[in-house]
């Protein structure tokens, strides 16, 4: 009876030792799981925090953007000076830092008639203009970038897929590269875009500066309705060289700029400082105010005096826009964000939307 109740006794002591490691694991799992479901709890709660502050951000970043086009309205229908648009009008200035629920706005805007546009380079039948190809070329030599580059930003949007000769690449170019992708064969939709065309690729550092010098005096805007007209009152000195060979020694005379802040596209900080002339590089300096071209005569005017030819067709240039870029930038303690969005003015003043980006061009 003694042995028997030993074995007994083991038996019970090992049953009680499994019993505790049981429940030591039940305790330990319990533990597990509500330590995980807290957790994941609080990620919840802070990617809803997170997406919150990210939709207040894009709310505030739209409500930058509608009050860019209510300038732009106010100055449609203040109709100064001849309802032209230059650097003289309210809309060209750096919009300040405002505050609101720990939020902080700040923005400008820019016309971009006072670029060249990349789709202008085709014509309705989805060829070369050969006129606008040439302005093209003219605008990257101007700018020290070699021109045979315009050669593959033809062939980006043209119809067909032959390459044009000597430098241009088309599908065959293109589908070669890793990663491998296919030219457009149709208008640029953001000036960004320019970085896949062989010859601007940010992974060169070469082509990359050459983008970003080139990104200031370009824009991809419709072509609804023939070539987009540049703004003289607003065009940067290169894009005005561009426009002929006549005018290439006179861009710096003619155009309204007095500062080489434009260069610092797409930032808005000081952007239309047309006061900083410590900033403006030599051929930009003038000695006598620059007063807004009042109607395209008085350019061409202008400019005939100093080459004895009519230097631009007409109907090429403007003193009014359609098209504006509003920048707004949103900034908040966990938050930031920049907005792009391209403005259509129609003849009575009134804004559309037709592209809008974040955080990219």
């Amino acid at each position: 009876m003694g042995y028997q109740s030993q074995k007994i006794t083991a038996r019970k002591t090992r049953q009680k030792g499994v019993a505790i490691i049981t429940a030591m694991l039940v305790v330990a799992l319990g533990t597990i799981t509500v330590v995980a479901m807290t957790s994941r709890q609080q990620l919840d709660l802070t990617r809803e925090q997170n997406e919150a502050l990210i939709q207040n951000a894009r709310s505030f970043a739209t409500s930058g953007e509608q009050f860019a086009a209510a300038l732009l309205f106010l100055d449609h229908e203040a109709g100064l000076r001849e309802n032209t648009d230059s650097l003289d009008d309210d809309w060209a200035q750096t919009i300040p830092p405002i505050t609101i629920d720990d939020m902080t706005l700040q923005g400008c805007i820019v016309d971009m008639q006072g670029r060249f546009n990349l789709n202008n380079i085709i014509n309705a039948e989805g060829a070369a203009d050969p006129v606008q190809f040439d302005i093209l070329k003219r605008l990257l030599g101007e700018l020290g970038i070699e021109q045979a580059k315009a050669d593959a930003i033809v062939d980006w949007v043209d119809t067909d897929l032959n390459a044009t000769i000597p430098e241009g690449a088309e599908d065959d170019y293109y589908t070669g590269l890793d990663p491998a992708y296919r030219t457009t064969n149709a208008p640029f939709t953001s000036v960004s875009e320019l970085q896949l065309v062989k010859g601007f690729s940010p992974s060169v550092a070469e082509e990359k500066d050459d983008y970003e010098l080139l990104l200031p005096h370009v824009a991809a805007l419709p072509v609804d309705g023939g070539p987009t007209q540049v703004n003289v009152n607003t065009a940067t000195p290169e894009v005005v060289a561009s426009l002929s060979e006549f005018l290439q020694p006179l861009g710096a005379g003619l155009s309204r700029w007095d500062t080489g802040k434009y260069e610092d596209y797409p930032e808005c900080e000081d952007i239309f400082d047309l006061d900083a002339e410590e900033s403006a590089p030599d051929a930009l300096a003038q000695d006598e105010e620059l007063e807004p071209y009042l109607f395209v005569n008085e350019f061409i005017a202008e400019a005939a005096a100093d080459t004895g030819e009519e230097v631009v067709p007409p109907n090429s240039i403007s003193v009014s826009s359609r098209y504006f870029q509003i920048r707004v930038d949103v900034a908040g303690e966990n938050a930031r964000l920049t907005q792009y969005s391209l403005l259509e003015r129609d003849d009575s003043g009134r804004s559309r939307v037709i592209f809008r980006a974040r955080d990219t061009l």
